[in-house]
């Protein structure tokens, strides 16, 4: 019999990419884990605990007082180093940022402790309150602790699921005419998909064909403006999410019209 050692075994990473499910029942895919931001280099230590009280229902014939389960709560701190080459945790975990730890405590079995499908993992849903500072000291490593809210019951034993390698489908694709010759696109990334970047395909018809729209074009995270557009104009667009194994599956098409010049 081995004892755990938590630093030959632990995996933490970040995300703010929604896994699926919700609260307390999260599905998370192994394409969630390898585009998340590994810190478990940084990691100092970790507190995610959630703890739970009892509803006391006695019973007027019983002399034994039984009782329930009743409301949890949770919190979340860790202590990170920094770093002057690549400052990875502090620059990720900046105040006000939502997202997700994903905690593997006991190690997964990929390269680097990296959970794979089959592992167990922890979901951690947080909203950063807090990032301070530890007191500055000679011959001292510079570190910073993180303070974090809990928005909603995490996860504590959720069994990583093998994702399909490219990512899925982005939704919630709307389509804004801005002037006479631009249109705003604005989407959100799809559900447990690691994504690196998106592609924007236009059309002049609802079911013409679609071609990517390379020029005249500005995409930022899940946002994109298309220019050099003609006044009133019908457009057509797709949107499709792109990572290291491929291009995933268009959206269905939106539409948006120039008005006159």
């Amino acid at each position: 019999m081995a004892r755990i050692i938590p630093n030959d075994n632990s995996f933490i990473a970040f995300t703010t990419t929604a896994p699926g499910g919700s609260g307390g029942a999260h599905t998370v895919t192994t394409d969630l884990v390898d585009g998340a931001t590994n810190l478990t280099g940084f990691v100092i230590s970790l507190n995610a605990s959630s703890q739970g009280n009892v509803v006391p229902t006695p019973a007027l014939d019983s002399l034994f007082e039984t009782s329930i389960i009743g409301t949890s709560t949770a919190t979340f701190t860790a202590d990170f180093y920094r770093d002057d080459t690549s400052d990875t945790a502090w620059d990720t975990l900046t105040r006000g940022t939502t997202g997700y730890f994903l905690v593997s405590r006991y190690g997964g079995e990929g390269a680097l402790n990296k959970p794979i499908a089959g592992d167990v993992i922890e979901v951690w849903p947080v909203t950063i309150v807090s990032r301070t500072s530890a007191a500055m000291s000679n011959n001292t490593v510079q570190t910073f602790t993180v303070t974090g809210s809990v928005p909603s019951e995490p996860t504590e034993a959720v069994t990583v699921q093998a994702g399909t390698g490219v990512p899925g489908i982005p939704t919630n694709l709307t389509a804004t005419a801005a002037s006479a010759t631009s249109i705003v696109l604005d989407w959100d990334a799809p559900v447990g998909s690691a994504v690196t970047s998106y592609k924007v395909y236009q059309s002049s018809t609802l079911g013409g064909s679609y071609t990517e729209v390379t020029s005249g074009i500005v995409k930022a995270g899940t946002t994109a403006t298309v220019s050099s557009l003609t006044a009133a104009t019908a457009y057509f667009f797709k949107v499709a999410a792109v990572n290291g194994s491929g291009t995933g599956t268009q959206t269905a098409a939106k539409t948006a019209t120039t008005p006159a010049s």
